[in-house]
């Protein structure tokens, strides 16, 4: 099984990222805008060929042949944000209230594309608001 993101141990005092296999990253670069204007900007941590090349772990690490990986994530303040809401996520009360909103989002699916209502024209009046 590849490792992801959750595998690497980032010490944000420290500016340095862990890998599972201990090494150490070389590189801390960022915080990056990022190329669409409502995602998170992102922090890259690198780890040198040096590191990557003779580690045991190699192919559930990365992909490639010749570089080394590249770890990216958010700022201290966005990842503890996530941490904080994917937590929430796992207790009975959050799925009680996500079961409702995707019922109804389930039935607005189907409203919309099953019936074509995306597109509904009303020649010779005015727009339709509510």
């Amino acid at each position: 099984m590849p490792f992801t993101r959750v595998d690497f141990h980032i010490n944000y005092d420290k500016q340095q990222v862990n890998c599972p296999q201990g090494q150490v990253s070389a590189g801390w670069h960022g915080p990056y805008p990022t190329s669409s204007p409502t995602a998170a900007p992102v922090i890259l941590a690198r780890f040198t060929k040096s590191q990557c090349r003779p580690c045991p772990a190699r192919a559930q690490c990365t992909s490639t042949t010749d570089n080394a990986r590249t770890v990216g994530f958010p700022p201290r303040e966005l990842r503890d944000l996530q941490l904080r809401v994917r937590t929430e996520q796992q207790t009975p009360e959050w799925k009680a209230r996500y079961a409702v909103r995707s019922g109804v989002e389930s039935t607005v699916h189907e409203f919309a594309h099953g019936h074509g209502m995306r597109h509904c024209r009303n020649r010779g009046q005015g727009k339709g608001r509510i």
